[in-house]
């Protein structure tokens, strides 16, 4: 008896799993052949998250494969202080992946605002920052460690976020830097 339920078990969910996924309409239909449709598969989006020594820290969405070399290009490059070695340029960039360039600080090029006489807040060290007017080796030290922890300064506004640094210092400073 278990012998002939069981095949009888297994033919009935086929024809019944058949049925709901069209043989019956197809075999109601007047004699017409189903056309498949192929549809375009949505373009699945990749979302990074880049911060350190970058020109623009932030989130990026990509609708294609990408490699991290091309998510900190579109962040706007490494800046001149990045340790571009600490990071594999050529690996793939996967979804909710967080990609941080960390800051190299030692031997820092100099770079084209000087000749202009700003001093560049993303890239100034500790002696260069102390050029600025009513900046001392302790506000300089502020400075780089508001740096080293939110990233490079995206305008110069938010130098004021600055810990002592307030309008009046702020005022006298914002014509010699630079970002």
């Amino acid at each position: 008896m278990k012998k002939i339920i069981a095949p009888l078990a297994v033919l009935i969910c086929a024809a019944v799993f058949s049925w709901q996924n069209g043989w019956g309409e197809m075999a109601a239909s007047s004699g017409e052949s189903a056309v498949p449709t192929v549809t375009e598969p949505t373009p699945c989006q990749t979302y990074v998250y880049i911060s350190g020594a970058v020109r623009k820290p932030g989130l990026y969405s990509f609708s294609k494969e990408i490699r991290v070399g091309d998510v900190v290009h579109e962040a706007g490059n490494i800046a001149a202080y990045g340790d571009d070695s600490a990071v594999n340029m050529a690996e793939k960039a996967q979804d909710g992946m967080h990609i941080h360039i960390p800051y190299n600080l030692d031997g820092v090029p100099a770079g084209p605002d000087e000749a202009n006489g700003l001093i560049n807040l993303n890239e100034g060290d500790e002696k260069k920052l102390t050029e600025l007017p009513g900046i001392g080796p302790a506000m300089a030290k502020n400075i780089i460690e508001y740096r080293g922890t939110h990233g490079a300064f995206s305008d110069i506004e938010e130098l004021r976020k600055v810990k002592g640094i307030g309008q009046s210092k702020f005022n006298a400073l914002k014509d010699k830097v630079t970002v």
